[in-house]
């Protein structure tokens, strides 16, 4: 198909029991002049299989396969292969509204946006609540065309910002033309790609529906026990953005507030880990990341298991009136 109207790219890796009802959800939707990229991520299951076989029942499918490289190199290799006007990216164990494609691409060409974004709400695999997750908006904002900053910093500031990649709908050239990717081999890769779609963006907007229905289940990278992978994930979006508030001096207030956030809610996961990862992550807060993080997030990263939260208010607010 020569330049479709929207490319969905979806990264595979070991989801055979999933797969198939993803892909079908891309397939039916309303919108039919897209392509669909499915990358196979090194999978040891059947999923190659399967999606061999769907492939063959729509000829919108193309299906790469590769040696394991992880979330984000599948994800960039799809965008090189991309050839819509728009892009969208899907994962392999979830489901997107029937009209999400065509309501999002409509609105894009009538408001020259260089993306929108929306909802999503999660559901649980065999019935079984893990935890919650939170991924709707509900912000009240007019449906206007925005620029990015304001619109990540209303996010922030209303506590509303979600990173997922799977929430905006973006215009290929857009994403082409800044030269923004997944950073490859960290977890939480959607934190730097989201941030810097919003960064960069002049002309967005909001719609208020939840399109995008997440799938929690037992062994996936959501769910997974939060290690010093994640924070080290963490760590190295942090960095990427401090590069880029260096780069672009007038916006660096406001990456310096959505970085905190990121970063103090991220140290504060971690309280769960070993002690003495704890203490490492501690080391690295008080001499690289100190205008981060809180002397309170400090406080639960060490001793939430030990002490109560009224205790770390006191003692966040006695060393902040040392100091």
């Amino acid at each position: 198909m020569n330049n479709p109207k929207v490319s969905v790219i979806i990264p595979v890796y070991n989801t055979e029991q999933y797969v198939q009802q993803t892909v079908e959800s891309i397939v039916q939707q309303t919108l039919q002049d897209i392509e669909i990229i499915i990358i196979n991520d090194g999978s040891t299951d059947n999923s190659l299989a399967m999606i061999n076989l769907l492939a063959k029942k729509d000829q919108r499918i193309n299906v790469y396969s590769q040696a394991n490289q992880g979330l984000s190199v599948t994800r960039n290799n799809g965008i090189k292969r991309a050839k819509g006007e728009f892009i969208y990216f899907m994962d392999s164990d979830d489901l997107l509204e029937s009209d999400t494609l065509k309501i999002c691409y409509q609105k894009c060409i009538a408001e020259q946006l260089d993306f929108v974004f929306f909802d999503a709400e999660s559901f649980y695999d065999d019935h079984i609540p893990l935890r919650e997750y939170q991924y709707q908006r509900n912000l009240n904002i007019e449906d206007k065309i925005w620029n990015g900053i304001e619109l990540l910093k209303i996010q922030d500031d209303t506590w509303n910002y979600r990173s997922s990649a799977c929430l905006s709908f973006v215009k290929l050239s857009f994403i082409q033309q800044h030269q923004i990717q997944f950073y490859p081999n960290i977890l939480h890769e959607d934190e730097l790609y989201t941030a810097l779609l919003y960064l960069e963006a002049s002309r967005i907007n909001y719609i208020k529906r939840t399109f995008f229905k997440r799938r929690v289940r037992h062994n996936s990278i959501v769910t997974s026990k939060f290690s010093m992978k994640n924070i080290q994930g963490y760590f190295t979006i942090a960095n990427e953005l401090n590069l880029y508030s260096h780069q672009h001096p007038k916006d660096a207030s406001l990456i310096h507030s959505h970085v905190a956030r990121m970063l103090n809610a991220a140290v504060r996961n971690s309280c769960h880990i070993p002690f003495k990862e704890r203490l490492k992550i501690t080391r690295l807060c008080l001499s690289k990341y100190k205008k981060y993080i809180t002397y309170k997030t400090i406080g639960i990263l060490l001793f939430k298991s030990f002490i109560s939260f009224q205790v770390l208010e006191r003692m966040s607010k006695k060393i902040n009136s040392s100091i």
